[in-house]
């Protein structure tokens, strides 16, 4: 789908997108990623999008927002097709991903080996993950998610390099080389001595 008409079907407007792809739920973060964005000024306020499966947690985070004031700056539009989620990251500005936790992340993964520029929390396997292809924050600082959304936001030559990087970096995480190093250690532990 263009990306004009994904952007009316979802009432995108013409603004900067920044996603969060992301279950509704309390340890994926978005309210502080909520009060980061309240706090930048309007005019260069982007529109968080944050599509993931609806969870009873969605109506926290939809009060939160008009009690911030970034209730017209905020777009949850539940689960979307392959196709939509593909065409989010091609709108993209940057994705923001600040979970608390993670067994893996792979929307961080994803948003990388599309060349989209990262900022994601600095705890449990985020850093793995992302290496030094993101810009990684402290999840429960505001003032840190804040300062990273607007590095990506501001200074392009900083989000093309992290682009450039990320690519490389998901490269390294393809289900081939999974499978190949899998592999390699049980040979190693069936080996003889």
């Amino acid at each position: 789908m263009g990306g004009r008409r994904l952007r009316e079907r979802l009432d995108l407007g013409s603004r900067r997108i920044v996603l969060s792809p992301s279950a509704k739920r309390p340890h994926k973060n978005i309210e502080r990623l909520l009060d980061a964005l309240a706090g930048l000024e309007p005019p260069a306020r982007p529109l968080l999008v944050v599509p993931g499966y609806p969870t009873p947690h969605e109506k926290v985070l939809a009060d939160r927002a008009r009690g911030l004031g970034v209730a017209s700056d905020l777009r949850m539009p539940g689960w979307v097709s392959a196709q939509d989620l593909e065409g989010l990251y091609g709108l993209a500005h940057c994705v923001v991903f600040p979970s608390l936790y993670e067994g893996f992340g792979l929307p961080v993964l994803e948003a990388m080996g599309r060349g989209v520029p990262v900022a994601c929390s600095n705890s449990s396997s985020l850093p793995e993950v992302a290496g030094d292809a993101a810009l990684l924050f402290d999840p429960k600082d505001v003032g840190q998610i804040r300062q990273s959304l607007l590095r990506l936001m501001n200074e392009p030559g900083l989000a093309a390099e992290l682009g450039k990087r990320g690519r490389a970096q998901a490269a390294r995480f393809s289900w081939e080389r999974t499978a190949a190093l899998t592999a390699a250690s049980y040979r190693r532990a069936l080996s003889p001595g």
